[in-house]
């Protein structure tokens, strides 16, 4: 990750800049050039200067030349930019942001050919908006027509989880540097690339359903162009998702307490059936994911991961909306802080699996988060637990000897030991698993009929080894 160097372009002698290379022959590309695609809330009343507010808001184009110098007006300079130059995103040269309006060298040695451009905001909101005014490039060059739009779209609301906070800080760091919160390498943004998809993302951190860090929630929040007014409405039409993804509760799990009188269980689940049915009034035909994670409002234990699955189900019923399905990620216990950038990649290959799954969306990327094939077996607690009707069950199996020793056995039985149901019974491949667990709905895989509340255990048998663990069914 390099730093790109900035230059003020009031305060920056001209012979300075050609001190660096010939800059002085340069082409100006104005924002309003029609080759720029821009993807994200932009407020466009200034056509030639854009204002960019949103994490994960991103503009695309090709241009020609050697020399490539990004134009940005930021209001705060507590900004951050990823550029990205021929799709070599393994390398971003990251802007800084300098308040007032500033001009940025990225390259003055490339290749004298055609390249590719992603200018991608990093950081979310609270960081103040930008303006971004264009680019240079060497004189007599020009801006080519951008790639072809993609054919999904995939849009979040979440809270620092989905912003990608703290995701670029060290393990023992702080999480609240803005230099270290990457939306690009946040779940929602890597799941959208491995489903080939345009990206969206809505998100603030701190935010929560019913109560916030702040004194507002998403239900105040999730429709406004500028984040910090309550006045400016975005025009949904301008972005038809085929996904829609939520992740949000874990900010009110932490201050719930906080309210007067402090909601009950039903009345938290009242809370989240009302925000789907505003989120689904809004993108009335998009497949709704209400997910939850990866931090403790999904750790054991926890009734969080109950109300969304609470919710949904009555929405099941009482809308007959059955576009829309859970899928919390696991909390970790030894890993307390915010997602780092490996979560967030073991995040999108959940979600990206489960999308695809459900969307019938085909893509060449199989697993890539997940193929490293791990040491050890290991079999988590499910969750949610308790659970009622569904549960998941996450478990991992090792390089073996031989691959007649992958022969895997998931069982369930009751408290008296009888075998309720087979979940697993085939040979699979190294690597990290996840199966539902329904007991009592259409999708039931049960052999037969319904469970009754009460403790029941699964075991995960794989040659010689062999691990159980209990759950809890409350109906």
């Amino acid at each position: 990750m390099r730093l790109i160097i900035p230059f003020s372009l009031k305060l920056v002698p001209l012979i300075l800049l050609l001190s660096f290379t010939n800059l002085s022959a340069l082409t100006t590309i104005k924002a309003d050039n029609p080759n720029f695609q821009y993807t994200g809330r932009i407020d466009y009343t200034t056509p030639d200067k854009p204002i960019i507010y949103w994490p994960g808001t991103y503009i695309k184009t090709n241009f020609e030349g050697s020399i490539l110098i990004i134009m940005l007006d930021d209001q705060t300079g507590q900004s951050f930019y990823n550029v990205f130059v021929d799709e070599d995103y393994e390398n971003p040269k990251v802007i800084d942001c300098i308040s007032g309006s500033q001009i940025y060298l990225v390259s003055a040695t490339l290749k004298d050919t055609v390249h590719s451009l992603m200018i991608f905001r990093r950081t979310e909101a609270s960081t103040g908006p930008t303006k971004f005014l264009g680019i240079q490039i060497n004189d007599g060059k020009n801006l080519l027509p951008p790639p072809p739009r993609k054919g999904r779209k995939i849009l979040f609301y979440g809270n620092s989880i989905t912003c990608g906070m703290g995701n670029e800080a060290p393990d023992g760091g702080a999480d609240d540097k803005m230099s270290q919160e990457n939306n690009f390498l946040a779940y929602g943004a890597i799941a959208s690339r491995l489903l080939d998809a345009d990206y969206m993302c809505i998100a603030k951190s701190g935010i929560g359903l019913m109560i916030s860090w702040f004194n507002f929630t998403m239900p105040d929040y999730y429709y406004r162009l500028n984040p910090d007014d309550p006045m400016s409405n975005w025009d949904f039409n301008e972005f038809i998702p085929d996904v829609v993804v939520i992740n949000l509760l874990q900010n009110d799990s932490w201050l719930i307490n906080n309210l007067n009188p402090v909601p009950d269980s039903a009345q938290r689940v009242s809370a989240y059936v009302e925000f789907v049915r505003t989120i689904r009034s809004r993108h009335p035909n998009a497949l709704i994911v209400c997910s939850l994670g990866s931090m403790d409002a999904t750790k054991i234990g926890s009734p969080w991961p109950g109300y969304i699955e609470r919710a949904v189900q009555f929405l099941h019923s009482a809308d007959s909306d059955t576009n829309l399905a859970t899928l919390f990620f696991p909390f970790d216990p030894v890993w307390t802080k915010h997602p780092r950038v490996r979560h967030h990649q073991q995040m999108a290959q959940s979600l990206s699996n489960f999308v695809g799954e459900k969307m019938g969306w085909i893509t060449d990327i199989e697993n890539k988060y997940f193929a490293q094939q791990p040491s050890n077996f290991s079999l988590s607690q499910n969750y949610p637990n308790p659970f009622n009707p569904v549960t998941r069950i996450r478990y991992t199996i090792p390089q073996l000897q031989s691959t007649d020793d992958n022969h895997v056995l998931l069982k369930v039985f009751d408290i008296l030991g009888n075998e309720i149901t087979t979940l697993v019974n085939e040979r699979q491949s190294p690597g990290t698993y996840e199966v539902e667990f329904y007991c009592n709905n259409s999708n039931s895989n049960l052999n037969d009929g319904n469970l009754s509340s009460g403790v029941y255990f699964y075991r995960l048998q794989v040659g010689d080894y062999i691990q159980t663990k209990k759950m809890v069914l409350m109906q």
